[in-house]
């Protein structure tokens, strides 16, 4: 590394600003992913619930022989069980492979990475990311909840398009607190503190 780079490198890596936001997009690609590893394993494993016996959780037979047995990998079985069912795409698991290499990149290399800068698609990966889980759960509502759900109205159209799930939620929530304006910032914080008279 040039001394000029090494300079320019320590310059960014003591601004405060820099530092944090930094930090900041390492953490939450990092616990998003995670979040997308858990939601993937937890929504196809349920869908082989068979309610409860003695207080614990009773799985049809078939989670074993129509999910867990098609990789050793609990995830990756997960989402070929998804394939298969058409709720992804091969691309999507090709995809899935790249995301979580550069989780393990920031998982064990933060320190250098802080130094020498975050890989430049890392806020594309981020975006991706969040699109691959949304397209996971509106499939997941239109081809499970709303089927198996006998309180819905099956002569009701629905527009995949006015559809508003929950990460999508959460990650207006996110960015809209990480925001640089205070108003929208607080916006939340505010809201909540009047609804309960804090």
């Amino acid at each position: 590394m040039a001394e000029n780079d090494n300079i320019d490198n320590w310059i960014k890596f003591l601004d405060p600003e820099n530092l944090k936001g930094n930090l900041m997009l390492s953490s939450l690609y990092i616990a998003t992913f995670e979040s997308f590893k858990d939601y993937i394993v937890e929504e196809v494993k349920f869908f082989f619930h068979n309610g409860f016996k003695d207080g614990i959780d009773i799985f049809d037979p078939k989670y074993e022989t129509h999910v867990k047995s098609k990789d050793k990998s609990v995830v990756k079985a997960s989402l070929l069980w998804l394939l298969e069912m058409e709720a992804i795409d091969e691309n999507d698991i090709l995809l899935v492979d790249d995301l979580r290499q550069y989780r393990n990149k920031l998982s064990h290399e933060l320190m250098t990475l802080l130094f020498e800068g975050l890989p430049e698609k890392l806020p594309e990966k981020f975006a991706q990311l969040i699109q691959l889980r949304v397209k996971i759960e509106k499939w997941w509502i239109l081809n499970i909840e709303i089927p198996t759900n006998p309180d819905f109205e099956s002569d009701i159209e629905i527009n995949e398009d006015n559809i508003m799930t929950s990460s999508q939620m959460f990650n207006r929530l996110f960015m809209d607190m990480l925001t640089g304006d205070e108003k929208t910032a607080s916006f939340y914080k505010n809201e909540f503190k009047k609804k309960f008279n804090r």
